[in-house]
């Protein structure tokens, strides 16, 4: 993180935290109910798949927050944006292999993600009990009792990992599948907690698997101390550089409309800090990139980056998992 924004992330104390609560507990927008259609971005109807995905996109509603610092969803142009831009972008990856449920929720702007870790905890309680009022209702109304993949990034990922770190009942693990969980640190103690194994062989089931993409010198705001990282040219936690000749392709949303799709698009490997490290793009591809996470950060791409390995990994996943049921 840049020392500007770490200054700017040190003015926000406690009391200022507490008056802001204060001045705009009014603001605070009232809580979904999962049984009306509006409160999800994608809730499959044509079953068509024995695999669902439940997941949990990333923070969508950035600043200037205003006061606002917890989403409404009855913002139409932010739900759009949602949907179209990362809800549907994303959730393709999983489309040829899962029934897609993804719930709107309550996030946080992205200013309270520069806030104090206590500021943090405090406004997080909101997307937390969201998700889980969202899970319980798909898991009781949706589900049907098939397998499940759980995925989300960045805010998404956070908002499950707490969530599962607090009600560790609430997750049938022989139901899983796996758990994509990029764009977030998940350390061995949590992974130890969540009851999990980080992902070592590609068709491994029941697995964690996460990864925070930056290149050289790149200092992201979501890799913490003792990150954990599962490379997806391996889908193992080895340290080796993987070449770009497993990339089987990326798929890069630059803008609504326009895509960038590379064939062996990027080798990388897992560096000392428990990031994905890549070497940095071609210059005629970095500026079309959006960087506002700072220089060697591609935070953004996290799925992009390795689409297609994704993509055609969740096949694998699913495939051995319904194997074992048939033994």
């Amino acid at each position: 993180m840049h020392k500007k924004l770490i200054l700017l992330i040190l003015i926000g104390t406690s009391l200022f935290f507490c008056a802001c609560i204060s001045k705009n507990t009014n603001k605070i927008p009232d809580k979904p109910d999962y049984s009306q259609n509006k409160y999800w971005s994608i809730k499959d109807k044509n079953i068509s798949h024995k695999i669902d995905l439940f997941f949990v996109h990333p923070t969508t509603y950035g600043p200037p927050a205003d006061g606002h610092f917890i989403a409404d969803l009855n913002n139409q142009e932010l739900n759009q944006t949602t949907d179209q831009n990362t809800v549907q972008w994303i959730t393709s990856a999983f489309a040829d292999s899962c029934n897609i449920f993804a719930p709107r929720y309550r996030q946080m702007n992205i200013e309270v993600l520069q806030m104090s870790d206590q500021n943090i905890q405090e406004y997080l309680k909101i997307p937390v009990s969201d998700i889980e009022a969202a899970f319980k209702y798909y898991l009781n109304n949706l589900n049907h009792g098939r397998p499940f993949i759980l995925a989300g990034h960045s805010q998404g990922s956070y908002v499950l990992k707490t969530l599962l770190l607090k009600k560790s009942n609430l997750l049938d693990k022989n139901k899983l599948v796996a758990a994509y969980l990029p764009g977030w640190t998940f350390t061995d103690k949590d992974i130890a907690e969540l009851g999990l194994e980080l992902s070592e062989k590609p068709d491994q089931t029941g697995c964690l698997i996460t990864w925070n993409t930056i290149g050289p010198g790149g200092m992201s705001p979501t890799v913490k101390k003792d990150a954990r990282c599962v490379n997806p040219l391996s889908w193992n936690t080895e340290t080796k550089e993987f070449p770009a000749s497993r990339n089987i392709e990326a798929k890069i949303l630059l803008s609504p409309g326009k895509e960038l799709h590379i064939k062996n698009f990027t080798a990388a490997r897992i560096n000392k800090k428990g990031a994905l490290e890549i070497p940095t793009p071609a210059i005629e591809i970095l500026e079309q990139l959006n960087m506002s996470l700072g220089s060697e950060v591609y935070h953004r791409y996290d799925y992009d980056f390795f689409f297609d390995n994704v993509s055609t990994n969740v096949n694998q996943r699913c495939k051995a998992y319904l194997k074992t049921l048939k033994k």
